[in-house]
């Protein structure tokens, strides 16, 4: 490969990525970020969370059509992210917690291959459903900024707080504890 052709890719990947990466898209009254961490935030305003179809890494689609009625945690990953890599263990425990309280979690790869992302759920035993957004386009739907992401919606479909960042258990049992009671 020449010097241009690398350059051009170069800069197609890192558009790309920002174009996922950017919430343009989203209305403004919908939800502001600040990077501090793991803090889920309420949203400034009730937003319906946006409905998507996706297909699961182990096979068949879903979208949140699937969980009506159930509140539901989307937690956007990806498998090259460090943090996501340090916290997957801490997500299945999560889960498990989660289920138990009629609380649904949804894992949604993104910003890498299909196969790498199977390879990520594989690595960590991840039981709970893991989607692949291929094109991001779910991702930047619900704001994303970077991974991990979370978005929690209640279960009249709102859209009631987000953030990115590390969670500890004790933050993830809250989150739970306080989402399983809307």
């Amino acid at each position: 490969m020449t010097r241009r052709a690398a350059a051009l890719a170069a800069g197609i990947a890192i558009g790309t990525i920002v174009g996922i990466c950017l919430p343009g898209d989203l209305p403004s009254a919908a939800m502001k970020l600040e990077p501090a961490g793991f803090s889920l935030r309420a949203a400034q305003a009730a937003v319906r969370a946006p409905d998507f179809r996706l297909p699961l890494l182990g096979g068949g689609t879903t979208g949140l059509g699937a969980y009506k009625g159930k509140p539901v945690i989307l937690l956007f990953w990806a498998p090259w992210c460090p943090t996501c890599n340090g916290e997957a263990p801490g997500w299945e425990r999560a889960y498990g917690e989660a289920k138990a309280k009629g609380v649904a979690m949804l894992g949604i790869g993104l910003l890498d291959g299909r196969e790498a992302c199977r390879g990520f759920v594989a690595r960590y035993h991840l039981t709970f459903p893991n989607a692949y957004d291929a094109d991001g386009r779910v991702a930047k739907a619900y704001g994303f900024t970077y991974q991990p992401y979370w978005a929690l919606i209640s279960r009249a479909g709102v859209l009631v707080r987000h953030e990115y960042g590390p969670a500890s258990q004790a933050e993830l049992r809250t989150t739970i504890d306080t989402l399983a009671e809307r």
